[in-house]
């Protein structure tokens, strides 16, 4: 076999190792129930593979929480702060405020507000560990968990609080982001 084969065949060994050592990684924290490190993530919606923002990155209070499309801003990274029991305080890196449900309706939508000194009144969020390694992420007040709603009139995705009922709707994905990568 010449050396340019055995390098090509060793290459894609490598590739391969490295596409499957990350599925067996999360599987195996899935089965543990491991909570997530508090540390800075963008969150991805297993249906729609968009990440969650304030709608056109607004820092205004009231402002819709949307799914994007992918990009290494800070406007699309969150901050994991714990306040115990899985549960943490969501700081977004470029407004500095968190989100909540508006009402306690079967459906609330979920908009931008302050987040609370030192975390004191803010919302709490639970992450519950699913055995695929994604998370539900749920009100922890309410239990409602996060849900992305697709619009039938003009196809936007919001955000809202709805009863858990294990769809890929329901499911987000934590994607660690170290600030110094975010380009805004």
């Amino acid at each position: 076999m010449k050396t340019s084969n055995r390098f090509v065949i060793a290459f894609a060994i490598f590739l391969i190792g490295r596409m499957v050592t990350p599925a067996l990684d999360s599987a195996a924290n899935a089965s543990s129930g491991q909570t997530p490190d508090a540390t800075t993530y963008q969150i991805r919606n297993v249906k729609f593979q968009d990440l969650l923002r304030p709608r056109e990155a607004n820092s205004a209070n009231g402002t819709p929480i949307v799914l994007y499309p992918a990009q290494p801003w800070k406007c699309m990274t969150w901050r994991l702060q714990p306040v115990g029991d899985s549960a943490f305080h969501l700081k977004n890196l470029f407004t500095g405020k968190t989100f909540r449900a508006d009402t306690n309706a079967p459906q609330s939508a979920v908009t931008q507000i302050p987040l609370a000194n030192a975390g004191g009144d803010s919302p709490a969020w639970k992450f519950n560990r699913l055995a695929d390694g994604s998370y539900e992420i749920a009100d922890r007040h309410s239990g409602k968990a996060l849900t992305a709603v697709k619009s039938a009139a003009d196809d936007s995705i919001k955000i809202v609080t709805a009863a858990w009922q294990n769809l890929d709707t329901q499911k987000w994905i934590l994607e660690k982001m170290a600030p110094k990568q975010l380009t805004m």
